[in-house]
């Protein structure tokens, strides 16, 4: 007679053994303890942006270049991250990290400065209740990497941009309160490279503004604004003290569009004609 077969007990595994399978099935998640490349400029060997290993809590961000000793990085605080670097996937950032009050974005682009080399731009993005962006060019030199140039945006509900456009470099400010008393403002400055001085020079940009409407006082000017913009729906209109551009009358304030090209203020009024057909081209600065 056949003795019936007794199935085996399942083999127990230890948890750790579980999890340590589970880890390579998955793959292991970055070690915060590595430093992390975040962008480089390819015509400039070894210029690059690197998120140093994580240490209470943040990792220090550098620009260095080679095995050049001298490292460079943003003013305080935008010299450091959180430790979660992440890569992003929207809005044209290249990093990300941190969670509501201590979020923030980064993007690491090679530019060529206007009559000079190729630099390395970081714009870092952050803030809770107003974001605020800083900007600055990084360019290699004899003793390693140094910042050539840094810009900010101000306090308030600001906002900020660098870009290349036309040959030129130009960053541009823009202070939207969207009402009350006070005016708003508008800035746009062109970055070159000084090669006496070896150094990123600031200076005011061409610029151009499509006005709809001028007014002797802000009060008239932002009670002007209100159904111009309900009206051109889709333009983002400021009210400024004609003070702040040279080439405009004193003592007035416009409520206009603004604009770094001829060509592309030009279009805008083209546009806008049908909303508001008293509006005029004028150049700025």
């Amino acid at each position: 007679m056949s003795v019936p077969a007794v199935p085996k007990p399942p083999r127990r595994r230890h948890p750790g053994a579980v999890l340590a399978t589970a880890v390579l099935l998955i793959g292991a998640a970055p070690a915060p303890t590595k430093e992390l490349v975040l962008g480089s400029a390819e015509s400039t060997p070894g210029l690059e942006a690197v998120a140093m290993p994580c240490k209470q809590g943040q990792r220090a961000l550098r620009v260095r270049g080679g095995a050049a000793k001298r490292t460079a990085t943003l003013s305080a605080p935008y010299d450091a991250l959180t430790c979660d670097v992440t890569k992003a996937t929207e809005g044209g950032w290249d990093w990300g990290g941190g969670e509501e009050s201590t979020s923030w974005n980064l993007r690491v682009r090679a530019v060529d400065l206007p009559g000079g080399p190729t630099a390395l731009l970081i714009t870092h993005q952050g803030g809770f209740e107003h974001v605020h962006r800083q900007h600055a060019l990084f360019v290699a030199d004899e003793q390693g990497v140094k910042r050539a140039w840094e810009g900010s945006e101000g306090m308030g509900p600001s906002s900020s941009s660098v870009e290349a456009q036309d040959g030129r470099l130009l960053f541009s400010r823009t202070l939207d309160l969207g009402g009350g008393a006070q005016a708003d403002s508008w800035a746009l400055s062109e970055l070159r490279w000084d090669a006496e001085r070896k150094k990123v020079v600031e200076r005011p940009a061409e610029a151009w503004a499509v006005i709809l409407r001028t007014a002797d006082s802000v009060s008239d000017a932002r009670a002007a604004e209100t159904p111009l913009e309900a009206a051109c729906q889709g333009t983002s209109l400021l009210t400024v003290d004609t003070h702040d551009f040279r080439r405009l009358t004193r003592d007035k304030w416009a409520v206009a569009s603004f604009h770094p090209s001829r060509q592309g203020a030009e279009a805008v009024l083209e546009r806008l004609r049908a909303c508001a057909p008293g509006a005029y081209l004028r150049r700025v600065q």
